[in-house]
């Protein structure tokens, strides 16, 4: 039995093909109508409920990587043009001419920081640092860098010292020379420090001691040189953040893109060669789309300001290739220092 809306139908299309409209154009404008009715409901229902920014996931909950795309995240329309930042004032090129292409001795840097913090260390790293100054050929293993700078975090701690910038991540990060940052930034870099080892540093800081900003600088290096999947470094870089997230919930926390290397011909040890640069491109496109949205973490992309057309590291921003050399570290300082100007929230 036909519906009675079956019947109206037909008598509706009977009428219009006798004014000499056609029944078949009539159907398609109907079908081409509601199928237009359906789409625009569905793009309501979207925007009525897009997540807003309260909504965002604490980082504690991201435990899938990113989806893989070969979309670039967008770049930050806040931080100036390379030409821009790069048109160096004559105080700034003159402190980079002074501080050269540095590739400081690690062993005397060891021994000249533990020195000043003599009063901070253990009976046994003082007695570990004067059997490494005895023997001219050995040097400081990474036990003791992470030890001279727990040290020197204990000696903020009991002075009580303000922290504005508390710096972390590998020998990158070490790398910084302190004629770059204030008298209040920390650097607790350490040499070939993987993110399990910054982990570590940062569940040993004191929740009572707030700095201002944070930045980790560096990471991942370490990894891409034991030739690590990029799976393995996102979620180590993401268990960092994690714990400084909980840790320092009110503070703002900089992820510095992870460096590529220089090209084959301008490394200056063949083991270099392991830092797959595309693993690099890979890693930081998945943690810009990661932290787009976050409200407490911020990737800056520093290899724009630093590489060339086909993404290799530029020979005047690196010490041998791989390390970032004083004038690396300079344009990191800059871009932080307009970053926090531009942005009241960092």
């Amino acid at each position: 039995m036909r519906s009675p809306l079956w019947t109206q139908l037909s008598l509706i299309l009977a009428q219009l093909e006798n004014e000499g409209i056609s029944p078949r154009i009539f159907l398609y404008l109907a079908i081409a109508s509601s199928g237009l009715l359906l789409l625009l409901g569905q793009s309501s229902t979207v925007l009525l409920n897009r997540p807003s920014p309260q909504d965002y996931a604490p980082l504690r909950h991201v435990s899938q990587p990113p989806p893989q795309t070969t979309r670039p995240p967008l770049p930050s329309p806040k931080l100036p043009s390379p030409a821009t930042l790069l048109n160096l004032s004559r105080a700034e090129q003159r402190l980079v001419n002074q501080l050269g292409d540095r590739r400081w001795d690690g062993r005397q840097w060891y021994l000249s920081k533990s020195r000043q913090l003599q009063n901070h260390l253990s009976a046994d790293e003082w007695q570990r640092r004067e059997t490494i100054a005895a023997n001219p050929l050995r040097y400081p293993s990474k036990a003791d860098y992470l030890a001279l700078k727990q040290s020197e975090y204990r000696q903020v701690l009991q002075q009580g010292s303000p922290i504005q910038r508390l710096i972390l991540g590998s020998s990158i990060a070490l790398g910084i020379p302190d004629e770059l940052i204030g008298e209040e930034d920390l650097n607790l870099g350490i040499p070939a420090a993987h993110l399990n080892d910054t982990l570590q540093q940062v569940q040993a800081l004191d929740e009572s001691l707030q700095p201002q900003q944070i930045i980790l600088f560096g990471a991942g290096t370490p990894e891409l040189l034991k030739q690590a999947s990029v799976q393995e470094i996102q979620q180590d870089a993401l268990d960092v953040l994690d714990a400084l997230s909980r840790k320092y919930p009110q503070v703002p926390i900089i992820i510095v893109s992870v460096l590529p290397r220089s090209r084959s011909t301008e490394l200056t040890h063949p083991h270099m060669e392991r830092v797959d640069n595309a693993k690099v491109r890979r890693l930081n496109r998945n943690l810009a789309h990661l932290f787009a949205q976050h409200p407490q973490i911020r990737v800056l992309d520093l290899n724009p300001y630093i590489t060339d057309d086909d993404g290799y590291l530029k020979r005047d921003f690196s010490t041998d290739g791989l390390h970032a050399n004083p004038l690396t570290a300079l344009v990191l300082i800059k871009l932080l220092q307009f970053s926090d100007r531009l942005d009241g929230t960092f």
